[in-house]
């Protein structure tokens, strides 16, 4: 049986915030990485961010969009609130790292060896991306 997992940036709180706007979305299987943590996390599985050369191109980001089905104005108002920001850490001008990272879609295996296997992996674009589901 597969079990996907969530795996987000952020606090325990806007992990809760995230399951209380996504009520399909089973808790059991939704984790957060510290937002201070980035590189055992996100950079351990060789996602990188839109400042170390995986920028996006402007044809691209124009293709960034709040998610089918999503009230825009409620989207808008919860997007700030979830962003892998530190409190407090935020200075005017500056980009916070948590908002340039992007993350990726995996399918993994456990072998019988105990190893793990990756079967698929697609690394996002732009933040928000994600693979076509067939």
């Amino acid at each position: 049986m597969v079990k996907p997992k969530f795996v987000s940036i952020g606090s325990q709180e806007q992990l809760k915030l995230f399951l209380d706007l996504n009520p399909d979305m089973p808790p059991e299987n939704t984790f957060s990485v510290p937002i201070n943590d980035f590189d055992s996390s996100y950079g351990a599985a060789g996602l990188g961010t839109m400042s170390d050369g995986k920028a996006p191109s402007l044809s691209t980001l124009a293709k960034m969009k709040a998610p089918s089905g999503i009230n825009p104005i409620s989207y808008a108002m919860n997007v700030v609130k979830l962003s892998p920001v530190e409190a407090g850490k935020v200075r005017f001008g500056e980009v916070p790292e948590g908002v340039m990272r992007l993350g990726g879609t995996f399918v993994l295996k456990r072998t019988e060896g105990g190893n793990v296997e990756t079967l698929y992996r697609h690394e996002d674009q732009i933040p928000g991306d994600h693979p076509e589901i067939a």
